[in-house]
């Protein structure tokens, strides 16, 4: 693998780190893992430039010496080898010239009749070969020294080298121990205990425990402005007394007279919510007092009056018809049931109220699903935060449901409504629309016009139920 192989998959590796940190920092319970993950890059980076480093020193110190060193050995060793060969060549012919001169004349002093005469030459030759013979074998020896000396030289220049690159391994090595050495413990404390979350993260989750708590408290939310149902719309002025529901509230009807018409028709469950009374309340003055003798001869002599379907006020809204001698009157605007008028529904035993709007309950195994014109069996005292419990007739099946949803079946009028839903008579919204003689209740209530337009045109998951009775 050469060095810009080495250098692009380094390159891959680092950019893949920086990624996986980009992606940790962005979660709250692994944002210190990013910033590890960063630290860890940025050692690798400063560990791969010195292996870049060390991979440089080893090409240029070692690699490009060696190449350079065998191109010149090459040419010296070969013109070397030629003057050895020449010159040994040289002293090995003047070696056998002697030799054979000296044959020569041993045979001329063996055929002679006066030997003697050659034995002082023939003592020179002799000399003079043992000569040669003996520079020869220094030539011999004087070359294989040398021959082993530049064998030597070659090794120990690879060697040298070699111990260059090594010195630069050595701090490329080094300064990589130092680094890891000094974060490779903060690296593994940050990942010792994986189920542990950061304390940033532990109180977002602790935010989000409260705000589904406050949820489940108060299910039903609008979609502007994080208004809960069960709270009074923010500015709006206390609801006057109309003479006509002073009527109802000041007569001997009680909790009871609010939840049922003047003919017994079931209103729409609801009730002031935490205001309590004193919400109707006009001049400071609480509803909850009994009416002066005058307002009761008053009250009792006006005629009774049908009161009319309820609808919502999240249906399309037709424009408002004039007045036809008859009185609009508003149910309140919140929606939970008080304990007070649990307690009234449980005065002639269980109570059954009707769904007026489908409910399902999802995934949650603990909340009714009912669908418009189900029966509801209530199985508890009282509502809680605007929740009771009960039991669907249809399907036998129990849970908690918005109370708001329903209203209440007085036993007279069990077998009319199961009759009428049997026939599949039951106004629809679309039909309470087409009647000329339905209106919605003017903004004479303390509302001004703005947030009575904000209310009817903005779509919610479970509106503000405002129920119109024409009277």
């Amino acid at each position: 693998m050469g060095e810009p192989c080495v250098t692009f998959a380094a390159k891959g590796y680092f950019d893949a780190l920086v990624r996986m940190g980009e992606l940790a920092s962005e979660s709250q319970g692994s944002k210190d893992l990013g910033d590890v993950l960063f630290q860890m890059a940025e050692v690798h980076r400063q560990i791969q430039v010195q292996l870049e480093e060390m991979l440089k020193c080893f090409h240029n110190e070692l690699l490009s010496e060696l190449e350079k060193k065998v191109e010149l050995d090459a040419r010296y060793l070969t013109s070397a080898l030629k003057k050895y060969q020449i010159e040994h060549k040289s002293k090995g012919e003047s070696l056998e010239k002697c030799q054979g001169e000296l044959k020569k004349l041993r045979r001329k002093s063996q055929g002679s009749k006066n030997p003697s005469k050659y034995s002082e030459k023939e003592m020179q030759y002799v000399e003079t070969i043992s000569s040669k013979q003996s520079e020869l074998d220094s030539f011999i020896a004087e070359g294989y020294k040398t021959a082993l000396s530049e064998e030597r030289r070659r090794y120990c220049f690879l060697v040298d080298r070699q111990c260059a690159v090594a010195k630069n391994s050595s701090a490329y090595h080094g300064k990589g121990k130092d680094l890891l050495t000094q974060k490779i413990p903060v690296w593994q404390q940050a990942c010792s205990d994986p189920n542990k979350l950061p304390d940033r993260a532990m109180l977002l989750a602790q935010q989000m425990t409260s705000g589904s708590s406050t949820l489940l408290s108060s299910p039903l939310h609008s979609s502007k402005g994080n208004l809960v149902i069960s709270d009074p719309i923010p500015g709006a002025q206390p609801l006057p007394v109309p003479p006509e529901l002073a009527a109802l509230m000041g007569s001997g009807l009680g909790h009871q007279g609010r939840l049922m018409g003047p003919d017994g028709m079931s209103l729409v469950n609801g009730t002031t919510g935490v205001h309590g009374d004193d919400y109707w309340t006009d001049g400071g003055v609480s509803q909850g007092r009994p009416p002066t003798p005058q307002n009761q001869s008053q009250t009792q002599s006006q005629p009774q009056r049908q009161v009319s379907d309820v609808y919502s006020n999240t249906l399309p809204v037709r424009r408002p018809q004039p007045a036809k001698n008859k009185t609009t009157v508003g149910e309140t605007r919140t929606l939970p049931r008080s304990s007070s008028m649990a307690a009234g529904l449980e005065k002639n035993g269980r109570s059954r109220v009707q769904a007026i709007f489908s409910h399902t309950a999802g995934d949650n195994s603990t909340l009714l699903s009912f669908t418009e014109g189900d029966i509801i069996t209530l199985l508890v005292p009282e509502a809680r935060d605007g929740w009771h419990y009960g039991e669907n007739e249809k399907n036998k099946m129990r849970g908690w449901f918005p109370f708001s949803y329903t209203r209440v079946l007085p036993d007279s009028d069990s077998e009319k409504l199961r009759v009428n839903l049997h026939h599949g008579k039951s106004s629809s919204t679309g039909n309470l629309l087409e009647r000329e003689d339905m209106s919605l209740p003017m903004p004479d209530y303390g509302l001004t016009a703005r947030l009575l337009a904000q209310s009817l045109t903005q779509t919610r998951p479970r509106p503000y139920s405002m129920a119109g009775f024409a009277q």
